[in-house]
């Protein structure tokens, strides 16, 4: 297949779960023999010819990203985003030059499938063109969901916010629905959610997150207390989420294990963020290039998330890696991980606290609980059976064209 792939990121390098998506997926169908074609915002220097998007891709072609899209801040985007017709991330991210770019290449040559990365994308592909040619949209994560989220359990800012996101979904996603030919969910509860809203006509695929299990492989065991919460910042949740387990649950596990040492590593951390380096035995690393070695020195990894839709990619890297996670419901959800086996799960922060100390306390459990996450990734989460599920259905949507 001849595959035009449209992603708002260069997806390289790996600094965030949408990028990992991207990557991996067009990393094995290109495997397999496809053709890809890629077109995405960028606006760094040119890439150096071995680079791992042009190894992947026969054609590389970028648009400028739109200035909020740029803007470091989440706050601010959001403000931008209120007197737009558009939801927020579609506000944020829709590049004006993108349905052009679309047109042209479309014109110069035949596509077999157009691969829309998250619907704001899926909707500069124009309408006429989508007739023609089949689009499938991966939603990464269902923006319905996360706003409802948000008006049930934020504050009166972000509820307020959430309902005005809510009342714009209904004409965008009229607009999208118009245009694909198959959408893609990442986890059964988010797939549950479309079926109340998907016309008939559009197929329904449940792909879910993976890991590259080649490269993330078991450590050896630590003695440290070292907790490992990794994450890419400029997203509103993993900040808080990270802010949450500073003040809510570290001092709770301190109380037990003192000397227990917490590392926040990721791209794009905001001062409050940073600021939460300032604190004794916290540490903020920013961008990385290798999340690896920080899973490695890691005894816990966390996933303290109160807000989310879709599954973290970070939880199933640190379970292929065998460092046993604690998480809140929504940090797992999703993953088809069993409470007590493959990971620890709680919402409050008491007994959240007790988990990590009782895995601190307790290197056999530790061990335990990490083999078991490997095993479950390797058979339920490695990318290459995630994609020989997922080829068929595109192949089928092809036969099924008139």
């Amino acid at each position: 297949m001849r595959i035009l792939f449209l992603s708002p990121h260069l997806a390289w390098p790996l600094y965030g779960g949408n990028m990992v998506r991207i990557y991996n997926l067009m990393r094995e169908l290109a495997r397999r023999g496809h053709e890809l074609k890629f077109v995405a915002g960028y606006d760094g220097p040119p890439l150096e010819e071995d680079h791992p998007i042009r190894k992947l891709c026969s054609e590389v072609r970028f648009y400028r990203p739109p200035v909020s899209a740029r803007r470091a801040s989440p706050i601010l985007s959001a403000f931008a985003s209120v007197l737009s017709p558009l939801p927020y991330t579609a506000a944020k991210f829709s590049g004006p030059e993108v349905p052009g770019i679309i047109r042209e290449m479309l014109k110069a040559e035949r596509f077999d499938l157009i691969f829309a990365n998250f619907a704001f994308m899926a909707n500069l592909i124009p309408a006429d063109l989508a007739c023609n040619v089949p689009v499938v949209l991966d939603e990464h994560e269902s923006e319905g969901l996360l706003w409802r989220q948000y008006l049930r359990e934020g504050g009166i800012g972000r509820r307020a916010f959430a309902l005005l996101n809510l009342a714009k979904m209904g004409r965008f996603q009229t607009a999208v629905l118009s245009r694909i030919a198959a959408l893609m969910s990442a986890s059964e509860r988010e797939a549950d959610f479309a079926r109340s809203f998907l016309p008939p006509r559009v197929k329904l695929w449940v792909v879910p997150n993976g890991v590259d299990t080649y490269f993330f492989t078991p450590a050896p065991a630590v003695t440290d207390p070292a907790l490992v919460l990794c994450a890419g910042f400029s997203v509103y949740r993993n900040c808080e989420a990270a802010i949450w387990f500073v003040r809510q649950i570290l001092p709770e596990v301190r109380k037990s294990i003192p000397e227990a040492q917490f590392w926040i590593v990721g791209s794009n951390p905001p001062p409050e963020v940073r600021r939460l380096g300032e604190i004794p035995g916290i540490h903020v690393t920013g961008t990385v290039e290798d999340i690896r070695p920080y899973y490695c020195r890691a005894a816990v990894s966390v996933a303290p998330y109160r807000y989310g839709e879709g599954t973290k990619l970070k939880v199933l890297e640190a379970m292929a890696c065998g460092v046993p996670v604690v998480s809140t419901a929504v940090g797992c959800q999703g993953i088809k991980a069993r409470n007590g086996e493959h990971l620890l799960v709680a919402d409050a922060p008491g007994k959240f606290a007790q988990h990590i100390v009782d895995l601190l306390q307790n290197p056999s459990r530790r061990a335990d609980i990490g083999a078991r996450g490997r095993a479950l990734i390797e058979e339920k989460y490695a990318w290459r059976g995630i994609v020989d599920d997922l080829e068929p259905n595109l192949l089928d949507l092809l036969h099924r064209l008139p």
